[in-house]
């Protein structure tokens, strides 16, 4: 009779299994995007409201509101701009 002697574990072989295991993730990449969507405190939001004074033919904004995943968010505008859709950290912005 032939004693037992554990199987080895080949480099190759592991590397194989983390690919199958990468591929299976793959495959539900729409729920881990909606995911970091809800979870990232970094994400796009979208102008919903702004005030504005006219200085000349352009509008200078002053104020904007921005609507995100967490909710809506005040921003100043830069330079008298507030862009449709920006990127928004909600930890620098209270």
């Amino acid at each position: 009779m032939k004693p037992y002697t554990p199987t080895k574990l080949r480099p190759l072989r592991l590397f194989a299994m983390l690919l199958r295991g990468l591929v299976s993730l793959l495959s539900l990449w729409p729920l881990l995007l909606f995911a970091a969507f809800f979870l990232s405190p970094v994400g796009p939001h979208m102008r919903w409201q702004y005030t504005y004074e006219l200085r000349g033919a352009e509008r200078h904004y002053i104020a904007c509101e921005y609507l995100g995943a967490h909710g809506f968010v005040q921003h100043v505008g830069r330079y008298g701009q507030c862009p449709f859709f920006t990127l928004i950290d909600r930890r620098l912005v209270k």
